[in-house]
């Protein structure tokens, strides 16, 4: 996808065995590689992505798995606290994960890339032990929402980034191999903490939980390598540069779209499992809820990533938001466990789908040399949306009940959906049909 600050004769970037000797400088024009440097397979291709499973696995099962966390304060550890304020525990977790990306998107153009990916994956480790520790509301929305939230933001942007080195004609079906690591410890962390917790207690469900991150994030640190040269010209002072949007109308539109749409996006997924108990679902089977979701969201994930490769990023992530929108609407309407099965169910599909191919657009809209700030500043006016989407439904669900929250986090997914149809109208130049 052409960008409207690209220059006019880009020259072609480095392969590899030009990468050692060209590591430090800067190219005058740079612009795309062509499609042939692109290894789009091979083994450290395939280790990148299994450092990307991993650090999705991590970070974002963890977020994902707030509603048992929830769930469980709810009934045990901080029974006096409302639903919206443990909410903001876990709606802190989601916006840190995307919004330091910025920071760490910067630090990956200008070549700092594993020192602080190592700092960020013992710190995770080191806050998941210390949530263990927490009995107090503010201990929780310091150790879980705010501390292991940023480790974890710190590690996804240039992961993401680098992903784009390695991959082109199959990016797709790579970054949805990637995302599956998401579905997996969505899936695995909530089953783990709630059959540990009566065995052990909280305490050392906790220190378990930290010694599994520590060996996966292990296996990132020794996978992760970037092909590309740094960009070590352009100074880390330019970290956040606004003419980024202000040159690139579709870039702009298409990061407000992702904005309206992550304000919606954790409803069902924040509150299926205390909905379902507050339907008399069983508390023992409600907690499977989100292990379900996350679980079929694979599907969505890899499929949505290997279809994206074949008609467009965009015109996946377009009829995957249509469907969660839907189901986000239909959520509270669910009145028993079989409908909280189909509710989890469809909102797996859905937002497996989207989660798998939103950033992917991203890639196309600049240049390589500014691509972790491309996507560093996007994840983090989207983490706003993280932040600001479930205290509000909470808020909502207090004094109006689930419908409230439902109609809420539908009607912000359908006027993302209404940007990223203009974003796709402005790319093909109205053309009804096209790659996007």
């Amino acid at each position: 996808m052409p960008s409207s600050h690209r220059g006019s004769s880009p020259s072609v970037e480095p392969n590899h065995s030009d990468l050692e000797k060209q590591e430090n400088d800067v190219p005058s024009k740079p612009g795309p590689a062509p499609t042939s440097e692109y290894p789009d397979g091979g083994l450290q291709a395939w280790l990148v992505v299994l450092g990307g499973f991993m650090c999705n696995f991590v970070a974002f099962g963890y977020v994902s798995s707030y509603g048992v966390f929830q769930a469980y304060y709810t009934e045990h550890l901080l029974p006096n606290e409302s639903p919206s304020a443990l909410a903001w525990i876990g709606s802190i977790q989601a916006f840190m994960l995307f919004f330091p990306a910025f920071f760490g998107g910067a630090l990956f153009d200008i070549g700092w890339f594993k020192i602080p990916l190592l700092i960020s994956c013992c710190a995770l480790v080191l806050f998941t032990f210390l949530v263990g520790q927490c009995t107090k509301y503010w201990h929780f929305l310091l150790c879980q929402g705010i501390a292991s939230g940023f480790a974890g933001g710190m590690m996804f942007s240039p992961i993401m980034t680098v992903l784009g080195h390695w991959w082109l004609k199959r990016r797709g079906l790579a970054y949805g191999v990637i995302a599956l690591g998401s579905s997996f410890g969505g899936v695995s962390i909530p089953i783990l903490v709630r059959r540990l917790i009566p065995r052990v207690g909280f305490p050392w469900t906790m220190r378990i939980l930290g010694f599994l991150f520590l060996a996966l994030l292990t296996i990132l640190n020794l996978t992760m390598k970037r092909r590309l040269p740094a960009n070590p010209g352009q100074g880390f002072k330019t970290a956040w540069d606004h003419r980024l949007f202000t040159q690139n109308l579709v870039l702009s539109l298409y990061v407000l779209a992702g904005f309206f749409a992550f304000l919606g996006f954790y409803v069902v997924i924040i509150f299926i499992d205390i909905a379902a108990v507050s339907h008399g679902v069983d508390a023992n089977f409600s907690f499977y809820l989100v292990s379900i979701l996350n679980g079929v969201s694979a599907v969505g994930r890899l499929s949505a990533g290997r279809i994206s490769d074949i008609v467009g990023p965009g015109n996946t992530v377009i009829p995957s938001l249509i469907a969660a929108a839907a189901v986000t609407y239909g959520f509270p309407f669910a009145k028993d466990r079989t409908g909280f099965i189909l509710i989890a169910i469809f909102y797996g599909l859905a937002s497996g789908a989207y989660i798998a191919t939103f950033i992917v657009p991203i890639y196309g809209f600049g240049e390589m040399k500014d691509l972790g700030k491309r996507m560093g500043m996007a994840m983090t006016l989207g983490s706003f949306a993280a932040l600001a989407g479930p205290p509000i439904a909470g808020a909502l669900v207090k004094s109006h009940g689930y419908p409230a929250a439902g109609y809420f986090g539908g009607t912000c997914m359908i006027v993302g959906l209404a940007l990223i149809v203009t974003v796709r109208f402005l790319h093909l130049k109205g053309a009804v049909a096209g790659k996007f």
